[in-house]
């Protein structure tokens, strides 16, 4: 089962040296993680800009859907799979 987190949370992201997304904290929790998958949306340019890079993340609590918002720099939590 798939929780979709509506308020996309905001969580902090440790990068490794090599700038790689190495851990997660949310929620008074830090998960080392694994990238599994990444990919870039950009869209609604005439709205107001969309620029995220998603990150689907395994660590040894949770399979994770997080992305990097490139318009304010700020990480958040979208998705949590059982």
């Amino acid at each position: 089962m798939t929780r979709l987190l509506r308020e996309h949370p905001p969580i902090e992201a440790e990068l490794g040296e090599d700038g790689a997304l190495v851990a997660i904290r949310w929620n008074g929790r830090r998960e080392v993680v694994e990238v599994c998958n990444r990919w870039r949306v950009e869209e609604a340019w005439w709205r107001g800009p969309i620029a995220r890079d998603y990150f689907k993340v395994v660590g040894d609590r949770w399979l994770a859907l997080v992305y990097l918002d490139r318009v304010d720099g700020s990480w958040h939590l979208e998705r949590l799979y059982d």
